[in-house]
């Protein structure tokens, strides 16, 4: 079969299986089989794909048309210019979660910091000593690290398996960044840091059900629920963050893009913080909760 009528056939049974992105998915697994480029694939559209090629490629459709996540199929998860590996025991990166790391980054680089010493230079000292709490694939923490050059990040996650994945993206990405397991603070008992930044469980536990199939069948379900109201975790953070916040540092959560006003409040409640700013992502949408211990 000529290659275009190969992918057209693996479109149409993703299609026919409801696979959002039909089109997408049936090219990104031919190139995934080949090792193309999809201008590698246009350019070859007429060409006769051989057998064992086929074969292989209308398996992985058959794959995805179980509605197992195109992403576990691959291993991988393009995030913030950099190719990381997933598998089901971590949240798939998102690109809504780009908007919490540019911000990041961007406050990073735009706040004055005072400058160590020229003995602290030499032992390595860092200029930001960054959390990433419930850290997943390391996705955050990991492109924070590669984005700054003058941060120190520690990233935990309650899960081993967690661990195992984003310390593995680290070596792979030659990222320095320290990985704790444990659940929430318990294991930052004592610590401080210039930011904690976190993108936690945050669906309503209602809202599981009806889920893509993808999501709900195939991606850890403790990264996904938040509770009843979807804001169990913030709470926790809020409530815990500011023991752990050196003086006048920052909090960057995302959120639901409904939860904005409920993390203002949430936050202007506990009375330690700064009023919170809610930035929104591309689609407009609210996404990052920022503010500063007082």
């Amino acid at each position: 079969m000529k290659t275009r009528l190969l992918v057209k056939e693996g479109e149409y049974r993703l299609a026919k299986a409801f696979c959002m992105d039909a089109k997408i998915d049936a090219e990104e697994l031919f190139c995934f089989v080949t090792g193309m480029d999809k201008v590698g694939v246009f350019l070859r559209a007429n060409e006769e794909v051989d057998e064992e090629t086929e074969k292989k490629y209308l398996d992985l459709i058959a794959r995805r048309a179980e509605r197992i996540p195109l992403q576990h199929i691959t291993g991988t998860q393009d995030f913030m210019g950099h190719t990381f590996k997933v598998d089901p025991n971590v949240l798939i990166p998102r690109q809504d979660t780009e908007t919490l790391v540019e911000e990041v980054a961007r406050t990073i680089q735009q706040t004055p910091k005072e400058k160590p010493g020229f003995i602290q230079r030499l032992r390595g000292a860092a200029e930001w000593e960054v959390l990433d709490l419930c850290c997943g694939s390391g996705a955050i923490g990991i492109s924070l690290a590669k984005i700054c050059s003058n941060i120190k990040v520690t990233a935990s996650d309650i899960s081993a398996e967690a661990i195992a994945v984003a310390t593995e993206n680290a070596a792979l990405l030659r990222a320095k960044v320290k990985f704790v397991e444990g659940d929430m603070f318990e294991p930052h008992s004592g610590k401080k840091f210039d930011m904690i930044v976190s993108n936690p469980p945050y669906i309503r536990t209602a809202m599981i059900s009806i889920l893509q199939e993808e999501v709900k069948e195939h991606e850890p379900l403790k990264a996904l629920d938040g509770g009843r109201d979807g804001l169990d975790f913030y709470r926790t953070i809020v409530a815990k963050a500011a023991d752990h916040l050196n003086p006048d540092g920052f909090l960057m959560l995302e959120i639901g893009h409904d939860q904005g006003e409920d993390l203002r409040k949430m936050l202007k409640d506990d009375g330690r913080y700064t009023p919170a700013e809610v930035i929104k992502d591309l689609p407009g949408k609210d996404r990052v909760v920022k503010c500063r211990l007082k």
